[in-house]
Formats: structure tokens, sequence, C-alpha cells
């Protein structure tokens, strides 16, 4: 008699589970693509499309970001019957102890079950158990239904960012008119790195400059940081304005252009508090006449959603709010 082994038939696997960046990418992916695609810029597709990232939210930003060491998964992904329907995707930033929540995505067919929620739970409880402190994540500000759920988890809004795109072309044609009382602007000067850090700092809070908080060094153009910016294409322009009323002449105001190959150049304007509602006019206008002289390409802003004279300046200059992101966190050591 020959006897044969039984056959066990496994239940195909169901539920959530760490993210594995090689088997599970091209499930990630398709997931992401269905559930953001059709919200994506066109930086956002190329991200995609080549599959350099895991995307999200901000795809165009995850590339900066390092995933988690050790044995914090990158995430967490749902499988139902070897199919992955949802995910949340984790990374690690720059500050210690902060970390990311790139994109939470739920196949459209399975939603309205708990997923979003279960999936967050367990990268919460993941980041604590390795002493993470804090989680921040960026969401659609008219997604009345993800920011209740972050709500409940015990996320609190930090503020919201608009992100504002201007096509660039008819920049070059049309006159920048310099505004009344303009006052002096000139060049950062190269011993002023840490004065715009903490400018920076004062006039935006750190977690709505995303996906990194500010690092102290970030105006700081050594000359190695130059090499590099040219090898790679790259290219950063500080303009400042002081008030020359007071000792020592603190600054209060700055306008930066970041402009890198093949991507739109990058605006920031930052104004003291007790400056706002008269420079934002004069530094987007040295940044504006300053574009005409670099390529022709598309120009994008994120500005605070809640400055309604920056909103009405860039809509005068012919800029488009393109979406507002609420920016949460979640503090983890006030949680535990």
């Amino acid at each position: 008699m020959v006897s044969t082994p039984a056959i066990i038939h496994h239940p195909p696997r169901s539920g959530p589970r760490p993210l594995h960046v090689g088997r599970d990418m091209r499930g990630v992916l398709e997931l992401l693509d269905m559930v953001f695609g059709s919200s994506l810029d066109a930086e956002g597709r190329r991200y995609l499309a080549d599959g350099s990232t895991l995307g999200g939210a901000a795809p165009s930003l995850l590339g900066s970001l390092s995933r988690p060491a050790g044995s914090l998964p990158p995430g967490f992904v749902w499988e139902e019957s070897g199919r992955i329907v949802g995910n949340v995707s984790l990374l690690r930033t720059g500050a210690g102890g902060r970390y990311v929540v790139a994109n939470v995505a739920v196949h459209p067919g399975f939603r309205r079950r708990g997923m979003a929620r279960r999936l967050m739970q367990e990268t919460i409880q993941a980041v604590r158990a390795h002493r993470g402190q804090v989680i921040a994540l960026q969401v659609e500000e008219a997604n009345e239904g993800a920011i209740r759920l972050y709500r409940s988890l015990g996320f609190v809004a930090v503020g919201s960012m608009t992100t504002w795109e201007h096509s660039g072309s008819r920049l070059r044609g049309e006159p920048v008119a310099a505004p009344p009382e303009w006052p002096f602007i000139r060049e950062l000067r190269a011993h002023e790195w840490r004065a715009a850090y903490f400018l920076d700092r004062a006039s935006l809070h750190p977690d709505l400059r995303w996906p990194e908080p500010l690092t102290e060094g970030f105006y700081r153009r050594t000359l190695w940081r130059r090499l590099d910016d040219f090898l790679n294409g790259r290219q950063t322009e500080t303009w400042v304005t002081a008030d020359e009323r007071t000792a020592g002449a603190p600054l209060v105001g700055l306008a930066t252009i970041d402009s890198e190959w093949s991507r739109p150049h990058q605006i920031h304007i930052r104004v003291s508090p007790a400056w706002r509602g008269f420079l934002e006019s004069h530094l987007l206008a040295k940044a504006l006449r300053r574009l005409r002289y670099l390529s022709e390409r598309a120009i994008r802003l994120d500005h605070p959603a809640d400055d309604a004279g920056m909103n009405r300046l860039l809509t005068e200059a012919r800029f488009t709010a393109r979406k507002t992101l609420a920016v949460m966190r979640l503090d983890l050591v006030r949680s535990a």
C-alpha cells in the first residue's frame, strides 16, 4: 500500500502585511496609477511611468527621501487573493524621528471596509515601535472623509499649502510692473545664509515645507554645493530685502528661484510676520522679472493657502491654483 501525502490547500491571503519593495512594486504602482493617475501632473505621471518611486500625493518629491532603515518596512499593503488593493507608503526624512506617509491608496472596489484605517494603524504602530517621534502627511483639503479618518487617529492639522502654476510662455512678452515704493532688493550675500534660514523658519511652519523641514544649511552655497548643482543642471538664486531702519539691517523678506533641468522653475516667497502685506508684491515682481532671463519653462510656487493677499497677487500675475493640500501630523511622544 502506497500512502500519498495529503495536499494542503492554503486559502488566498487576505489582509494587511508589510510592503516588500521588489515583490510588490508592480502591484503598488498599478494601484497608485488607478487611484491618483487622473490627478497627477506631468512630473508625477513621469515618475509613475518609470517606476522610480513609490509615488502618491506628491511623487515628484519622494525620490529625495530614504526608505525606513532596519526592520521598519517602507509601508504596508492590503492583499486580497494575491492582488494589492491597498497601500500606505512610509518614508523617513532627514529630521531625526520624523516620518512621512507618502500616500494612502485603496482600490475603488474595496473602499468603506476599514482598509485605510487598518493600514494606518499598522503604520503608526510600526513607527512607534521603532521610537519614531512624528508622522506627517498631506491630504487634499476637500477630502473631508480622509481628514476625519486622520483626526480620529490623532493627527492634527498644521496648515494648508496651495500649488500655483504659470506656463511661463507669456512671461517674456509682458512687462512686470514694479510696485510703488520699491524697496532695495539684492542677492543674498554668502555670510547671510544663517539669517535667511531664521527668516524662513519664522515665516513658515516647518511642517509646511514639504516633505523635509528646512535644514540650517539650506541657504549656504558652499563651493562643493555649487559644483554639484552645476554638474546636475541645478541653479538656485536668492534675493533678499532688509530693514535698513534697524541696526544690523535684519533680513525681512526673500525670494528664491530653484531651477533644475527639465523641471518647472520653483519660486519660494518668505516674509517676516511684521512685514506681511507689504513685501510680497515686491518680491514676486522681482522673481518674475528675473525669470524672464532664464530658460522658458513652467513656473511653480507653493504658498500657504490662507494668505489672501498673496493669492490675489498670484491670480493677477496669471498663476493658476492647481491643488490645495492640508498638512497633518501625529506626535507619537504625546499620544503614547
